[in-house]
């Protein structure tokens, strides 16, 4: 089993038609609303890829927390762990986008997830050391985080900063983390570096071993996925496609890295495994793609594999 601590919100999403997003004025466009925090978008798409997950969080006494509790139980993952916060709002992510479906602006409210503290943790330790595996997500605070990794230092834990501001709250803490998958930006900040050439990703990604994490993925955008090991390092360069959404596709990246950490690949091997994951986010107009499937992924790597010969 693999749990997932973190957030969980409602996405709201709008986007422009035409050639260009004009800011400061009213555009004419789309708005879309899904299901979404990070955490429970990585359980979504790993109960998609088969694994079985447990979520932990939080979720207003509203609409908003009762659908998100009732649909993510449809797709298949555990979320009788998560609490629901009575007199409280459930989390929400307003983003914009520009006509080229890429992030231009966003705002969260995520307070909530401060509920996520050393009572709630405890009330629920069986159930989370059962797991193989545990992914906390940027939300959580450094002093939510520091609990967590003193509760189960004896597990494997993978951490997805989110954002640059988020993640300070691990910058004291990375060599608890068996394995981190950060942005360029978030690496910088993580590792006090300036990243421009392959030489920098690798050095920023010894700096995060000698800290004591074992797995370091950095996700470069259109560029592709550094990885590295400590021993084996590279790039993964990106399949040429047509980008629908890349909001959710670092949550499909995370959810392919704990498929490969479960599933005992090399580092190359979960890259590769992620990324294809993430480009399945990336073709689709919602955060997540309700088609991603264990059978599709392995399909797709055979597919690139016969290309290549």
């Amino acid at each position: 089993m693999i749990a997932v601590i973190g957030g969980a919100n409602i996405d709201i999403f709008g986007y422009p038609y035409g050639n260009s997003l004009i800011r400061r004025d009213s555009n004419p466009g789309r708005v879309h609303f899904s299901m979404g925090g990070v955490g429970r978008n990585i359980a979504e798409n790993l109960s998609l890829l088969g694994m079985d997950v447990a979520f932990f969080g939080v979720v207003g006494e509203d609409s908003n927390g009762s659908y998100i509790l009732s649909e993510s139980t449809k797709i298949g993952i555990d979320m009788t762990g998560v609490m629901i916060a009575e007199g409280e709002q459930t989390s929400a992510y307003l983003c914009i986008l520009d006509h080229k479906m890429d992030m231009d602006v966003a705002v969260c409210q995520m307070g909530i997830t401060d509920l996520i503290d050393k009572n709630y943790i405890d009330m629920h330790f069986n159930k989370i050391s059962m797991a193989d595996l545990i992914i906390v997500d940027g939300n959580l605070k450094t002093e939510q985080l520091q609990y967590i990794i003193k509760r189960f230092n004896d597990k494997k834990i993978l951490y997805d900063p989110v954002s640059t501001t988020k993640a300070m709250n691990s910058s004291t803490l990375l060599g608890n983390f068996y394995c981190i998958k950060p942005n360029g930006l978030e690496a910088e900040v993580l590792s006090g570096m300036r990243i421009r050439t392959m030489d920098d990703l690798k050095n920023a990604c010894d700096c995060f071993h000698q800290k004591g994490v074992k797995l370091v993925f950095i996700t470069l955008g259109d560029k592709g996925t550094y990885y590295s090991d400590g021993e084996r390092f590279g790039l993964i360069d990106p399949k040429s496609i047509e980008m629908k959404n890349a909001t959710g596709a670092g949550d499909a990246f995370a959810a392919g890295i704990a498929y490969g950490i479960i599933k005992d690949f090399t580092v190359r091997e979960m890259a590769v495994f992620a990324s294809r994951c993430a480009e399945q986010t990336i073709i689709s107009e919602d955060t997540i793609n309700r088609n991603l499937s264990e059978t599709l992924i392995c399909r797709e790597i055979e597919n690139d594999k016969n290309q290549s010969d």
